[in-house]
């Protein structure tokens, strides 16, 4: 039996296998590790080719089978497919709520110069400057990954939720996406 790959369950269980990974699965290689992962933890074999596919990085593919997302359920501690769905319908959190007052800050509500402090578990704090379009310089990282001088670009930042950016250059290096407070989202979030 095959299920459509665009459907939301499909969609979360990626971000748990990313998770449980430890990073996105963005590369070549990170395919061949992940294959070799699921294999080495499962006792069960999927080719690099067929998680290509499920991540859409081989065009033209629109299902995959039940017996894969099972074996991909297991690796991310589920007794399979069926049983992870139901999981997600009544164990996961709730996926929409309403944005509280000063608990968001908007990047059309800022000006150049304008300095937020953001904080993350378990000691992470930065502070970053506005310096127009969607883009920030940090001036000032403690315990961060993120350190002065880096720059990235955002256009949301919500307290108690992850911040996800886009173009982090850390160090002179590219990185296409980074985010900050993957559990237990931005524990600080400021305008000072």
């Amino acid at each position: 039996m095959a299920v459509k790959t665009n459907i939301p369950e499909i969609v979360a269980l990626k971000i748990a296998v990313e998770k449980r990974f430890g990073h996105p699965i963005e590369s070549r290689n990170d395919f061949t590790l992940l294959a070799y992962d699921i294999e080495r933890t499962t006792n069960s074999h999927i080719a690099e080719n067929t998680l290509r596919r499920l991540w859409g990085r081989i065009a033209s593919y629109e299902t995959v089978f039940v017996r894969t997302l099972d074996v991909i359920c297991k690796y991310i501690g589920h007794e399979h497919w069926h049983k992870y769905c139901q999981f997600i319908k009544t164990e996961t959190n709730k996926e929409s709520d309403l944005v509280k007052q000063g608990m968001s800050i908007n990047v059309e509500d800022l000006a150049p110069g304008d300095k937020i402090r953001i904080g993350w578990l378990p000691d992470r704090m930065c502070i970053v400057e506005y310096i127009g379009g969607r883009t920030f310089i940090a001036i000032d990282a403690i315990n961060a990954t993120l350190q002065k001088g880096d720059t990235f670009e955002c256009s949301l930042m919500l307290k108690n939720y992850p911040l996800f950016v886009d173009n982090l250059v850390h160090g002179g290096e590219h990185c296409p996406r980074y985010s900050m407070g993957l559990t237990s989202g931005l524990t600080t979030l400021e305008k000072l």
